[in-house]
């Protein structure tokens, strides 16, 4: 069981690292509740569609998954940034700001909602897939595992989007660059692992 815990807690750094970057500007309890409902389904069922897949397919999707995550983590973080940049810093109230945007009919995307929900979810538990192929040749209960590795990751998603939301209140448009470069900055590291 130790060993199941401590391989859910490896996996789930990354839904814990993308919650974390996206909590910083999207932190409302419904935002705070998909993003840690999505990352710890996905997490609870990649490990069972691996196991199931079995090892040739698992190691195709893992040759390709890690481009795919990477793209995507840096398209989204890149968006990020750029619509980071391009609000004006404290100039005006969010709520007047939200209301201008709205009148101009644009609007920030929200990243815990739709196909970038779907994105990152997928994105960060390419890993798990891998791991659902590990357990399964170990001989290991997958489902058992598979639920650990879910609660853990939806968990530790809800926690990355708590000090996301911290991090941004202390620091504003700072925190957003950052969580940015961040999402970008993990997209590379996804090239090299």
């Amino acid at each position: 069981m130790t060993e199941t815990v401590l391989l859910a807690v490896g996996l789930g750094m990354d839904a814990m690292s993308v919650s974390a970057a996206i909590g910083v500007r999207w932190n409302g309890p419904r935002q705070k509740f998909r993003l840690a409902w999505h990352m710890g389904l996905f997490q609870f069922a990649m490990p069972i569609l691996g196991w199931l897949a079995g090892r040739q397919l698992a190691e195709l999707l893992a040759a390709a998954g890690g481009y795919i995550a990477a793209g995507l983590l840096f398209a989204l973080g890149g968006k990020m940034l750029y619509e980071a940049l391009r609000s004006r810093p404290g100039a005006i109230g969010q709520e007047t700001e939200q209301a201008i945007e709205h009148a101009l009919h644009v609007k920030r995307r929200d990243p815990t909602r739709g196909w970038p929900l779907l994105a990152l979810s997928v994105a960060t538990s390419i890993d798990a897939l891998v791991a659902g192929i590990s357990l399964g040749l170990k001989g290991r209960a997958i489902l058992a595992a598979s639920v650990v590795i879910g609660v853990v990751a939806a968990l530790m998603a809800l926690l990355g989007a708590m000090i996301g939301q911290r991090v941004g209140k202390a620091m504003g448009k700072p925190a957003e660059i950052a969580g940015a470069i961040v999402l970008m900055a993990l997209g590379v590291v996804f090239l090299w692992l």
